[in-house]
């Protein structure tokens, strides 16, 4: 097992890439740049190397035309080329009255991930198309409880508070997605750290945001004993230092039970209809 990371101690190379990630987005925005925020799990202290993501929020003074729009997707999409780590970074640009109203559905002016790469840069992307993603309301909501202000403007300052039930709702969306169909054998340690997060948010009334890190450990000392198996796996291939390829990271590159997996999906089902109290609702 490698110990987790955060901004304060990460390694070098990465900081490195993210500054100057920061520095040309700089260079091409001057003004219009706001802030560039780090939430995730490099801001919450559970980065893992081969399996984390870097997750950012950048906020522009106001929508951006579609050439600057544009220009700075391909920025971003050609940086991360170079990135000293398997896993991609994820960023969504947003306009500073986004960042503080909040509005439902979120508007972005620019999304950035291993899905949009190749899109970006062979200029299939309509940047006059207004968008919106419903998983901003996680995002930002993470941003302001547990987020780091690289650049710019402290966050306080900038965002506003995202309503709770907005938050569970974004974060409930994710995970269905899960619980449908045999999703969890296509992510596994994703799906099982993902569900204890939900059923630790949905037990607790502090309405505060936890990573999957503290979602797996909640689920070792509060779920059935016969689950227990299969979260400590999931934790314990989501904490490997063990360098896996894009195409096994969903995986970890490891041989998953699938019965135990099933079963947590099944028993998550169970419980997220009772707390939801929605009987026999088809919703999976």
């Amino acid at each position: 097992m490698k110990k987790q990371q955060s901004w304060a101690n990460c390694d070098e190379d990465i900081k490195f890439f993210i500054k100057k990630l920061i520095d040309r987005l700089k260079s091409e925005l001057g003004n219009e740049l706001v802030g560039i925020y780090l939430h995730g799990s490099l801001a919450m202290g559970s980065y893992y190397r081969p399996k984390s993501d870097i997750d950012m929020i950048m906020v522009v003074e106001r929508e951006l035309k579609g050439s600057v729009a544009k220009l700075i997707g391909i920025t971003i999409a050609k940086e991360t080329i170079n990135r000293p780590t398997v896993g991609n970074v994820e960023l969504s640009v947003i306009t500073a009255n986004v960042a503080k109203q909040i509005p439902k559905p979120t508007p972005f002016e620019i999304h950035y991930s291993s899905d949009w790469h190749e899109k970006i840069l062979n200029d299939e992307v309509d940047y006059s198309k207004k968008r919106t993603d419903a998983d901003l309301a996680s995002h930002l909501t993470y941003v302001v409880q547990r987020g780091i202000c690289l650049y710019g403007k402290p966050i306080l300052t900038v965002f506003g508070q995202v309503k709770w039930e907005n938050f569970m709702e974004s974060v409930l969306d994710d995970l269905y997605w899960i619980l449908e169909k045999d999703h969890i054998l296509e992510t596994p340690f994703y799906g099982v750290l993902n569900i204890c997060r939900v059923l630790q948010l949905l037990s607790e009334a502090s309405q505060t945001a936890h990573s999957k890190d503290e979602g797996g450990e909640w689920g070792l000392e509060h779920l059935p004993n016969e689950f227990h198996p299969v979260i400590q796996k999931a934790m314990d291939v989501y904490r490997s230092s063990d360098i896996v390829n894009e195409g096994h990271r969903k995986t970890g590159g490891k041989e998953w039970n699938q019965a135990q997996l099933l079963a947590f999906r099944d028993f998550a089902r169970k419980k997220i209809k009772e707390i939801n109290n929605i009987g026999d609702k088809v919703i999976f």
